[in-house]
C-alpha cells in the first residue's frame, strides 16, 4: 500500500544539519519520511547550502526550494511590512511556494501539514481548505519557541530605532502566533516552559499546545568514535558551538571573551577558546585577534571539536527553548558549563550532569576547576551522556508526534 502524502515546511534547507533549527528540521524530515510520502518546501539564504539539495532527494517525494537573496528579499518584503506583517514572516512569502503547494493539494491531497518555525506556518493555515465532506489535513505547527518573546527580549536590550523595530516586530509576531494557533490542530514547543508561556499569551485554544522536545543524534555525537584532531591543542580547550550570525550566540561569545576568558587565562595561560559555528559576523571575527581565541566558521564536524575539548560552554543571556549545543556536548560526554537560561527544558542536575554558573567569577572558577579536576570532569561528562541516552534520542522525542498524527 502506498504511503499517504504529507507536506513538511521549514524555513531553512534542513541539510547539512549543523545548527539548531536545521538539526530539528532534518530529524523531523527523516522521521516523517519513514511513514509518509513527504513533500518538502523550504528556503535557502546561502548559495553554499544548495549542495545539500541532492542529499535530501532520497528522503522526499518532491522538493521546492526558494531563494532569500539579501538585501533584495528585504526590499521585496517591504510592502508587506508596511501593511503590518512581521518582517520575519514577510521574508518567507513566496508565490512560487504557494503555487507548488496548490499543485500538491490538487494532485495528492496530503493527510497532514507539519511545519517547523512560526514564520513559515501561515502556508499551513491559509491553504489546504477543502469543501463539502472532504476532511482537511491535520495541521501540526512546530513553533519550537515563542518567537514574539525573543523580540521582546531584543527590544529590552536595544535603544533608539532598534528598540522600536524590535518592539514592533514582537507585537506583530505575537498577533500572527495567536492567529495561527486558532487555525491549527496542534501547536508544539520544545519545552514545557515555552508551552506554558504560549498558553498564557493566547488565552484560547490552550488544549492545542503541546511539548515536543528536541533530541540529539547519539551516533553522530558519540565519544567512542575516532575523530581526527580538528585543531592544534596548546592548552585546555573551551568550546562554544552555534550559528555565529544569531544574536544570542554573538552576545554569548563576546561576553565570555570579555568577562570570563581573561580570568581563565590568568590561571591557565595556555587556555584556548574556540568559537565553532557558521557565518561569524564581523563582531565575532574580531575576537580572533585576542590571544588564545579561534573563530572557525563552518566546520565539517562539530562533534570532533567537542571530542578534543576539555570543557564546553554555553553562556547564553537570551535562551529560548532547548539548546542543542548543550545536548550535543552532553552526548559527547564533555563537561559543560551553562547559564541558567541555557539549562531551560533539559532534565539535568547541576553539579551532577553539568555545571551552572551566573557571575563572571563563578564562570572562571568553574571552568578552571574542571580542568584541574579531570576525574570529576569525566564523571560529569559520563553522567551527562547517560541522561541523553535515556531521555533525548530523537526516536523517543518523536513518539508523541506519531501519536498526534495518528490521533
Amino acid at each position: 500500500m502506498s504511503k499517504p502524502a504529507l507536506v513538511f515546511l521549514c524555513q531553512r534547507l534542513p541539510f547539512p544539519p549543523f545548527k539548531g533549527e536545521r538539526i530539528t528540521s532534518f530529524n523531523l524530515l527523516r522521521h516523517l519520511s519513514r511513514h509518509y510520502r513527504v513533500f518538502l518546501g523550504t528556503f535557502v539564504d546561502d548559495p553554499a547550502d544548495m549542495a545539500g539539495i541532492d542529499k535530501l532527494r532520497c528522503l522526499v517525494e518532491d522538493l521546492h526550494v526558494d531563494r532569500i537573496a539579501k538585501p533584495w528579499s528585504y526590499v521585496r518584503a517591504l510592502p508587506r511590512w508596511l501593511a503590518g506583517e512581521p518582517v520575519s514572516f514577510a521574508l518567507f512569502r513566496s508565490s512560487g511556494l504557494g503555487q507548488w503547494l496548490d499543485d500538491i493539494e490538487a494532485k495528492h491531497k496530503p493527510v497532514a501539514i507539519v511545519t517547523h518555525s512560526s514564520n513559515i506556518s501561515a502556508y499551513a493555515v491559509d491553504k489546504f481548505r477543502r469543501h463539502g465532506e472532504e476532511a482537511e489535513p491535520k495541521r501540526i505547527l512546530h513553533f519550537a519557541d515563542v518567537d514574539s518573546e525573543k523580540f521582546v527580549a531584543y527590544a529590552e536590550r536595544s535603544r533608539g530605532w532598534a528598540k522600536w523595530l524590535y518592539a514592533t516586530e514582537a507585537r506583530r509576531v505575537r498577533h500572527e502566533e495567536r492567529r495561527l494557533a486558532a487555525g491549527a490542530d496542534v501547536v508544539a514547543f520544545v519545552t514545557d516552559e515555552e508551552s506554558d508561556l504560549f498558553r498564557s499569551i493566547i488565552h484560547e485554544h490552550q488544549e492545542r499546545v503541546v511539548t515536543l522536545p528536541n533530541g540529539v543524534d547519539v551516533e553522530t555525537f558519540n565519544p567512542n568514535q575516532a575523530f581526527e584532531a580538528p585543531f592544534q591543542s596548546h592548552g585546555a580547550a573551551f568550546v562554544f558551538t552555534g550559528a555565529m550570525d544569531y544574536l544570542p550566540n554573538i552576545e554569548a561569545v563576546t561576553w565570555f571573551a570579555a568577562e570570563v576568558f581573561p580570568g581563565i587565562r590568568k590561571m591557565l595561560p595556555d587556555a584556548q577558546f574556540l568559537i565553532v559555528g557558521s557565518k561569524p559576523t564581523a563582531e565575532v571575527r574580531k575576537l580572533a585577534a585576542i590571544p588564545g581565541i579561534t573563530v572557525t566558521g563552518r566546520v565539517e564536524s562539530v562533534a570532533a571539536y567537542l571530542a578534543y575539548a576539555q570543557v564546553a560552554v554555553a553562556p547564553l543571556q537570551i535562551a529560548r527553548g532547548i539548546q542543542n549545543k548543550v545536548l550535543e556536548a552532553m552526548a559527547m560526554a564533555v563537561p559543560i558549563v551553562v547559564s541558567k537560561g541555557a539549562l531551560t527544558g533539559i532534565s539535568a542536575e547541576p553539579g551532577k550532569h553539568l555545571i551552572c554558573a551566573d557571575t563572571p567569577a563563578q564562570w572562571i572558577n568553574e571552568c578552571v576547576a574542571l580542568v584541574h579536576e579531570p576525574v570529576r570532569a569525566k564523571e560529569i561528562g559520563l553522567a551527562a551522556r547517560s541522561v541523553v541516552l535515556r531521555a533525548y534520542t530523537w526516536d523517543a522525542q518523536f513518539a508523541k508526534l506519531d501519536r498526534l498524527l495518528h490521533d
